[in-house]
């Protein structure tokens, strides 16, 4: 279902879940997006809605750059989840995150099991009609790319869905901690 509005008492908690890639638009290839979602939970009806999504292709820095503005625009109640890449660059990245990102609520964790298992409790909230998204521009991309996954080309969306998902269920009504969390 889209919606035109969120209810008041979902903007409590709010998460905006991070898909990363760093290559850039490129006719020659299609390379992965960088995907921020952002998603509300209402923990009155348990309802989650989809408010926003920013998808982009731009080099590493463009990437930070984009992450360091949209939690600005965010501002301090929407907590921040960021995966972890296994090996030394991925600790690398998460001290750079956490240095760019300080004083937001900000979560960086490993991905763990396969897509599509990380997708099935989305994945089942969406069928009972539990998520709704905010009417937007980038409603039918969105949906478009959820209909094929696991087969189509990209699944950037859905994976910063399942991600903001998994964070927002968790939380179990509590609101958003300043603190960084980092799981390994």
């Amino acid at each position: 279902e889209v919606v035109s509005e969120l209810p008041a008492a979902a903007r409590a908690l709010q998460c905006r879940a991070w898909d990363l890639a760093g290559t850039e638009e490129n006719i020659k290839t299609d390379p992965d997006y960088t995907v921020g979602l952002k998603m509300f939970r209402d923990p009155v009806t348990g309802i989650f809605y989809i408010g926003d999504v920013r998808r982009g292709r731009s080099s590493p820095a463009g990437v930070e750059a984009t992450i360091k503005t949209t939690a600005t625009q965010d501002g301090y109640a929407c907590r921040i989840r960021i995966p972890q890449d296994p090996g030394q660059a991925g600790k690398f990245q998460v001290r750079t995150f956490a240095g760019k990102l300080a004083g937001y609520p900000l979560s960086i964790e490993p991905e763990v099991g396969s897509k599509e298992s990380r997708a099935d409790p989305f994945a089942a909230q969406c069928e009972v009609g539990n998520v709704k998204l905010l009417r937007g521009d980038w409603n039918d991309t969105f949906l478009d790319e959820l209909c094929v996954f696991p087969k189509g080309s990209h699944d950037d969306q859905v994976d910063a869905a399942t991600a903001a998902f998994r964070v927002l269920a968790n939380m179990q009504g509590a609101t958003a901690a300043s603190s960084i969390q980092t799981l390994s």
